[in-house]
């Protein structure tokens, strides 16, 4: 049977565009450059303004080298202790867990693994830098300290807490520069009592702080990031397919997967995505996210989003085999060219059986329609994660989708019907039959009996005579009498 097509939401031809929300800049913003976007009248920048990279189609991009934000639904579900213990002994990584999803910074490139089981590994997280005095400077930390403060005080539309810039008070005059979706203050108040306010810093350290501020863009540009769900969805962020593809070799060999899926019906979503702190907002456009943050936690809620639609995906392909099958097509015809069917009622349950069970995992059972817990805690979060699944049309594919099974339960219960009334019919006719063969029965009985009566009415002269030979001659006969006697009978009958 040939592979069907699957299905394809809009937003792939419709060249939709979604701008995503981003949270209240509290400093107050210096001068920037001016982008080609910028320099657009309001009422058309939104609409008219697209970016190089927005107007190429997939093959362009990945031809260009524009970063890949892919999802696969690779099983039913992930044992997500197994999968972290595996991914910091084997992978060099360390995983952080958000209730259903486990986040995994890789360093690149990505080196062999340890052993023959293992394709790939992270590299080591690169050394701190070194300022002129030849020590780190204080305010040079780890990312994995970044990421846990990142958590500790909430998404704000920065990559990280901005206590960790530099607090230059209420300057008089000031300049500003922007780093990675944040605002530095370069500038201070000025005369010779500024060195002695609090949190002043010297010109010499704000030119460290920009130095520093490239190394750390281009130390997270060199990094690729996993979220693995444990309804059995992936998400990378940066990776080469080929290193995708090890890495769900990887947790496949490690027996992560629960109930996996074959890898040819592997539903695949592919996006691409840049950074861009110049913009005016971050959106997504012809399946192109244009980012303004590098928090990890804004790629965990665009995650969410995402596994849920390449979910959702799987059970729209699920629906639309189920449907399309010569089993499922084939009932209608038959009812309406003979008026009857033939189909076993087994057949009819599994049919429905399947259905039955695709809908209540759209509904009940998987994550499709529900909120995650992380955005009961990161409320920051959530519009983002709205914005993406009105991207990705989860509510209206969602819809779309179990009126497709209502219909098809609707045409089910015709079908048990059917088989019911034939299963009555039958169960009819077998009592008819019954019937007519206890009446059978019963004449065969009736004929019987008036056979041998007849049979008994012409016997009866004979025996009459028998009964008076042997009355009138009390003695024994003879032989020669006893033959006459049967002679005379025999005479009789004839």
């Amino acid at each position: 049977m040939p592979s069907l097509p699957k299905h394809q939401r809009t937003s792939k031809t419709s060249q939709k565009l979604v701008v995503l929300p981003s949270a209240p800049q509290t400093k107050p913003m210096g001068k920037q450059l001016v982008s080609p976007e910028e320099a657009q009248p309001s009422k058309l920048r939104i609409r008219d303004y697209k970016s190089a990279a927005e107007r190429m189609s997939k093959e362009e991009r990945k031809k260009a080298g524009f970063k890949r934000m892919t999802a696969y639904c690779i099983a039913e579900g992930l044992n997500m202790k197994v999968l972290s213990g595996f991914l910091k002994r084997e992978h060099n990584v360390l995983p952080r867990i958000f209730d259903e999803a486990l986040y995994a910074m890789y360093h690149l490139p990505l080196l062999p693994g340890y052993g023959p089981q293992t394709n790939v590994r992270s590299s080591a997280p690169p050394p701190q830098p070194i300022s002129a005095s030849g020590s780190a400077p204080a305010f040079t930390k780890s990312i994995l300290t970044r990421l846990e403060e990142a958590e500790e005080t909430g998404y704000q539309g920065t990559y990280f807490p901005s206590q960790d810039l530099i607090d230059l008070g209420e300057p008089a005059e000031t300049h500003h520069h922007q780093a990675d979706g944040f605002v530095t203050d370069d500038g201070g108040p000025q005369g010779e009592s500024a060195s002695h306010l609090p949190g002043w810093v010297q010109p010499a350290e704000v030119d460290e702080v920009r130095e520093h501020d490239g190394y750390r863009v281009r130390q997270l540009d060199n990094v690729g990031e996993v979220v693995f769900f444990d309804y059995g969805v992936v998400v990378f962020f940066g990776l080469t397919e080929r290193e995708e593809r090890d890495i769900l070799d990887d947790i496949q060999q490690a027996g992560v997967l629960q109930r996996p899926i074959n890898e040819e019906e592997f539903e695949v979503e592919e996006c691409h995505f840049a950074h861009d702190p110049n913009i005016s907002y971050p959106r997504i456009y012809n399946d192109f996210f244009t980012l303004k943050s590098r928090s990890h936690l804004l790629k965990l809620s665009i995650a969410h989003a995402l596994a849920q639609s390449t979910l959702l995906a799987r059970y729209e392909t699920i629906a639309q085999r189920t449907l399309s099958s010569p089993l499922t097509l084939s009932i209608p015809r038959q009812m309406a060219s003979t008026g009857g069917l033939q189909l076993r009622r087994h057949e009819a349950l599994k049919l429905t059986g399947r259905l039955f069970k695709l809908r209540r995992d759209v509904n009940l059972v998987s994550n499709v329609l529900d909120v995650p817990e992380l955005f009961w805690s990161e409320a920051s979060l959530e519009d983002l994660y709205d914005a993406v699944r009105d991207y990705m049309e989860i509510g209206p594919r969602v819809e779309s989708l179990n009126e497709k099974l209502g219909v098809a339960s609707d045409f089910l219960d015709v079908i048990h019907d059917h088989l019911n009334n034939s299963a009555m019919e039958r169960i009819t006719w077998i009592v008819i039959w019954l019937i007519v063969v206890a009446v059978l029965v019963e004449l065969g009985e009736i004929v019987a009996r008036l056979v041998v009566h007849s049979t008994l009415e012409k016997d009866r002269p004979a025996l009459a005579a028998m009964r008076a030979l042997t009355s009138a001659s009390p003695t024994p006969l003879s032989k020669e009498e006893a033959l006459r006697t049967l002679e005379r009978i025999m005479n009789i009958q004839s």
